[in-house]
């Protein structure tokens, strides 16, 4: 080889080089938070519908029951005097549903997860197509399942009770931009039931939990 044909080779070389190096920053600074935003929108939807699918079994189950969880109670001429919580039943209740939720979040698919990378370069034309962007799911850490109430007018009367229970997941996922953490805020309605009558001022239990 010569030394104009040595020389032309390192003149491709370095534009072979300078042309990765800028898609690359292209990539890192334009498409990155792109396909971020799609990883995140990805595992919240899977999450969420884990957590769901947990909440669900429960209430199949029968474990999810309003008397179980709140007594009413009345004078002798039927008035709703008092709604106390049974904290007791409440707080197994919780466990439970942390543990079935932990169950279905380890089962997390990494390959649905994945983001196809056309949805990433050219959304528009090629959404859903090319290799999969890799993404594996490091760690799920659900923080806490808290109970709550919600009151609402159902009719003449007649005053709505729900109870609600907000989950907070994070999800540590790795993708090939670093390691990420998922925050997955989830509110699945538990029970319900509709009071006849005033509802009393009185309320023990579910707002006192730590």
């Amino acid at each position: 080889m010569s030394f104009e044909q040595r020389d032309r080779l390192r003149v491709a070389l370095a534009v072979i080089l300078t042309v990765i190096a800028g898609l690359t920053l292209l990539f890192r600074l334009r498409l990155a938070p792109m396909a971020q935003q799609l990883i995140e929108t990805q595992v919240n939807n899977q999450a969420s519908d884990a957590i769901n699918d947990a909440i669900a079994e429960q209430i199949a189950a029968g474990e999810l029951n309003y008397e179980d969880m709140v007594t009413v109670e009345k004078d002798k001429n039927g008035t709703v005097t008092a709604i106390r919580t049974n904290m007791e039943r409440i707080n197994l209740l919780k466990t439970g549903i942390l543990d079935c939720i932990d169950e279905k979040l380890d089962n997390l698919s990494v390959e649905e997860l994945g983001v196809p990378i056309g949805s990433v370069l050219m959304p528009e034309l090629f959404s859903g197509r090319g290799p999969n962007i890799p993404v594996r799911v490091l760690a799920v850490r659900t923080s806490d399942a808290l109970f709550r109430n919600d009151f609402s007018a159902a009719g003449i009367n007649q005053t709505r009770h729900s109870i609600y229970i907000d989950i907070h997941v994070t999800v540590t996922v790795l993708t090939w931009t670093g390691t990420h953490d998922v925050l997955v805020d989830s509110t699945v309605a538990a029970a319900e039931t509709v009071i006849v009558g005033t509802v009393p001022v009185t309320y023990f239990g579910m707002e006192e939990q730590p």
